[in-house]
């Protein structure tokens, strides 16, 4: 009898390792009753939204309070002709569970996450009418920041929502310039210090009139997926697609 309970315990903590996304909670942990995402505990904490609902830009997907239907930000942005890319999609708000379980994937190898994660964000897009995707790329990683972490977090996004949409995924840029942390910057400075960090690795010919999804982790300030969407700007549409999106901009 010992032995079977032993093989039983076994076989629960292989799938667990395995699977662990299909047990329990991705914000808190918790063992799920059924086959889902969320706890209903983290579902019902009003003070810890998780969903990114209600009205937003149409462009960034920020949520604004007022009636219009794009941002300050972005408005200004377009009066510029300095807005590169043409829509966002982030299933969730950069909230306190949302922001400890992105940072479990960033930086604790917490690489079960990128499935859930990536469902998540796929269910938002297929919620979008006329979107046609040619091909799915991310924001690129420099290798010193890859070889601390062991991965590029939005590229194992990108290949799995490349895999659920059956779409190919090419890799187009690089980040060829360390920069300092982007955390605690403003959009302005954010923008400042990616300048020349980054490259094109392909042929603009090769994106010429392509509907490109860009895959990162986090919006906050627009700052990184516009400075890749401009890069990408020979493209007919560069979409934009991640987890979270900070409320802040």
């Amino acid at each position: 009898m010992k032995i079977i309970e032993k093989i039983l315990k076994f076989k629960d903590l292989l799938l667990d390792g395995l699977y662990p996304d299909k047990f329990k909670c991705i914000l808190c942990g918790k063992d799920l009753n059924c086959d889902g995402f969320f706890c209903e505990q983290c579902l019902e904490n009003k003070e810890d939204e998780i969903f990114n609902i209600g009205h937003k830009c149409q462009i960034c997907d920020m949520k604004i309070k007022n009636d219009n239907k794009i941002c300050d930000h972005c408005k200004d942005k377009l009066s510029h002709k300095s807005l590169y890319f043409k829509k966002c999609f982030c299933p969730l708000n950069y909230s306190r569970k949302v922001r400890s379980a992105i940072l479990k994937l960033k930086s604790d190898n917490g690489k079960f996450l990128v499935k859930p994660f990536s469902k998540l964000i796929v269910n938002r897009l297929n919620d979008e009418k006329d979107l046609n995707i040619d091909f799915v790329t991310f924001v690129p990683s420099h290798k010193k920041t890859i070889k601390k972490r062991g991965y590029n977090q939005s590229k194992l996004l990108a290949e799995e929502i490349s895999s659920l949409l059956n779409i190919p995924l090419i890799e187009t840029l690089e980040k060829n310039v360390l920069t300092k942390t982007q955390k605690n910057l403003d959009y302005t400075t954010r923008q400042e210090n990616l300048r020349d960090s980054m490259r094109l690795l392909i042929d603009k010919n090769l994106i010429k009139d392509k509907n490109i999804l860009l895959v990162d982790d986090i919006v906050t300030t627009g700052a990184t997926v516009n400075t890749c969407a401009n890069l990408l700007s020979k493209a007919k549409n560069v979409y934009v697609c991640a987890i979270a999106r900070n409320q802040i901009n």
